[in-house]
C-alpha cells in the first residue's frame, strides 16, 4: 500500500502546528483516512512530520510514565471526535484535566522536535 500522506522534504517549506491539540487532531484525523482511496492528495500545507510521528511521541510518554493509560483513553476518544472536551457539553472536570494533562506533555516532547511552533 502506498503513502497517501505527504513527507516533509528539502525542497518544501514546512509549517508546525500551533498547538499540541492541533497535532493531535490532525494525527486522528490521518489515522481516521489510512483506509480511504485517495488520488490525486495534495496537501496545502505541508507539516513537518509524518502522522506516526506523533503517534511515537505519546508511545514514549506512555513507556516514560508521563502520561497513563487514561489520558490516552480520553486523547483518543475526543481525537477521533475532532473536538476537545468541554465542561459545557457535560464533560467532567476530570476529563478535561486529563486531556489538558496529557497535551501538556505531548506539546512538550513536540516543541523540542520542531513539530510544534516554539514560540
Amino acid at each position: 500500500m502506498r503513502n497517501i500522506y505527504p513527507t516533509p522534504s528539502e525542497s518544501n517549506e514546512t509549517t508546525p502546528f500551533e498547538s499540541s491539540e492541533e497535532a493531535w487532531f490532525w494525527f486522528c484525523l490521518c489515522e481516521s483516512l489510512k483506509n480511504e482511496r485517495t488520488h490525486n492528495y495534495k496537501a496545502k500545507i505541508i507539516r513537518p512530520c509524518e502522522s506516526s510521528d506523533i503517534a511515537i511521541a505519546v508511545k514514549r510518554l506512555l513507556k516514560e510514565g508521563k502520561i497513563q493509560p487514561v489520558h490516552l483513553k480520553v486523547l483518543t476518544k475526543y481525537g477521533f471526535e475532532q473536538v476537545p472536551p468541554h465542561p459545557h457539553f457535560g464533560d467532567s472536570l476530570k476529563i478535561c484535566k486529563l486531556w489538558k494533562e496529557a497535551l501538556a506533555f505531548l506539546e512538550s516532547l513536540l516543541r523540542k522536535k520542531g513539530i510544534v511552533y516554539c514560540l
